[in-house]
């Protein structure tokens, strides 16, 4: 394979739909998913889940089975998650018995963010592609160049990057490119932050107060130190995240990465259905030549009720993340909240958090 560095090269890249039930793997397929990937749960380490929790994976080998083989009959490729650290050496039978016992019900490819585990994948000797997960950190083309060299047949970038930097990796590489472009981002490097692992009781008290699912959303009281009068009250300073891309195809393709991944894998089935759907669409009218007609939904998109983390009737996309420019690859999808919430979006979103 050339390096997709070309115009002639720049195709439509795949789609990667989470899921986390065979219900959410028939839904994403049906609704244009190229792949799916997943986790499942280790019999003997149910709870062995540093970065998601059990809401996340499958439950059985069986249940993936049937994953899988839905997914081959309607020509889509199902990805196995690996994203467990290796820890301690009484670990090691229980991941590789996992391992075999995936790859037994057909799984594609495997996505492994650690390199005990991809040491102890290397002692069982299984003909399945890896895949490096976005918690290998690969942010320029030497760390790309060293995954290659591990064995890896395609990298997932890290977040924090622009347009012009995923380009110039994927045109140093044999390797295929995959990039997020949906759903939470993280205000720190991947597998750098240790904020979300040690939650103090007080942590733990206002999430639940602020209706915040991790510590670096919650809003803080800031104050000029040279200005104590200059006081900002309720800003969540340490919240980066992103939320969608669909502004931002022609250039993620302009890229020429081979796959592009919503997050999403502890969402609900409607969300893991919706989001693969709308981005479908959107790309197929791209591929068509359609671009006026994918502009046109986009406005319909930002208008809408339906392309948000859950249903609602209350308020739109452009509300809250188009208004922040809450944008994967944006300049400033990085940076905490730069724009206050109009009064009308404050109201919307601090009563609807609380019922849904």
């Amino acid at each position: 394979m050339s390096p997709p560095n070309s115009e002639e090269n720049k195709s439509i890249p795949n789609i990667m739909a989470p899921i986390n039930s065979y219900e959410g793997g028939v839904k994403v397929v049906d609704a244009g998913a190229d792949e799916v990937y997943c986790a499942v749960q280790i019999p003997d380490i149910k709870d062995f889940v540093l970065y998601r929790g059990p809401s996340s994976q499958i439950p059985s080998y069986e249940e993936l089975g049937l994953v899988v083989k839905y997914a081959h009959d309607h020509g889509a490729k199902v990805d196995l998650v690996l994203n467990h650290p290796y820890m301690v050496h009484e670990t090691e039978k229980h991941i590789r018995n996992h391992v075999r016992s995936c790859v037994d019900q057909g799984v594609d490819a495997l996505i492994v963010g650690d390199f005990g585990i991809l040491h102890n994948i290397r002692k069982l000797n299984v003909e399945v592609p890896l895949i490096a997960s976005t918690y290998l950190v690969s942010m320029n083309s030497e760390a790309v160049r060293f995954l290659e060299e591990q064995g890896y047949s395609r990298a997932v970038l890290e977040r924090h990057l622009t347009f012009d930097e995923i380009k110039r990796i994927v045109g140093s590489t044999e390797m295929d490119i995959e990039i997020l472009i949906h759903g939470g981002g993280c205000s720190n490097i991947n597998a750098s932050c240790y904020l979300y692992h040690h939650q103090f009781p007080e942590l733990i008290e206002a999430q639940r107060a602020s209706n915040t699912s991790t510590p670096c959303a919650l809003p803080f009281r800031l104050q000029n130190l040279n200005d104590p009068q200059d006081v900002s009250e309720d800003i969540p300073v340490m919240d980066a995240f992103e939320y969608c891309s669909v502004c931002n195809l022609l250039e993620i393709i302009d890229t020429g990465v081979a796959g592009v991944k919503i997050e999403g894998r502890t969402g609900s089935v409607w969300y893991q259905e919706a989001t693969t759907r709308v981005y479908r669409e959107l790309l197929d009218l791209i591929a068509s030549g359609s671009i006026d007609e994918y502009r046109d939904q986009l406005e319909e998109l930002k208008n809408g009720i339906y392309f948000l983390p859950v249903p609602s009737d209350f308020y739109k996309l452009k509300d809250i993340w188009c208004y922040q420019n809450r944008c994967y690859y944006s300049p400033i999808a990085q940076a905490p909240y730069k724009k206050p919430l109009t009064w009308q979006t404050w109201t919307k979103q601090h009563f609807s958090w609380v019922n849904m």
